[in-house]
């Protein structure tokens, strides 16, 4: 399975960051950080339009909108400190992907995303 990267995140971006919904967010004062969340927002709300319109699958979509928020989630704690609800979201996130994908989760998958991440932030 493959993430969606940095690189064709910025790609989607440029098409879909005028339509985002913000006014439900939190303020940052990092603009690579808030970056990162606009990202997973992206991912989050455009998934379908996301997976209409190239080859990416549902699965990419699912797991990247985990990678892109555990990669937010960690470096916003690293930041700004621990936040309880952002924690919880990540769960949230565990079971829609588990729900979108008829629990047919890579498990494997999920925890190798939740340890590199880790490992990075610690760095």
């Amino acid at each position: 399975m493959m993430i969606i990267t940095k690189d064709q995140l910025e790609l989607l971006y440029q098409t879909f960051h005028h339509k985002l919904d913000l006014t439900n967010i939190i303020t940052i004062d990092d603009e690579e950080l808030e970056k990162v969340l606009h990202y997973f927002l992206i991912l989050n709300e455009f998934s379908h339009e996301i997976t209409a319109g190239s080859s990416f699958t549902t699965e990419q979509i699912l797991y990247s909108q985990y990678y892109w928020f555990v990669y937010f989630k960690n470096r916003y704690f690293s930041m700004y400190g621990y936040d309880g609800g952002m924690d919880q979201q990540a769960f949230h996130l565990i079971e829609h992907i588990a729900y979108e994908l008829n629990d047919e989760v890579n498990w494997d998958f999920l925890e190798q995303i939740t340890n590199d991440l880790e490992t990075i932030h610690k760095c």
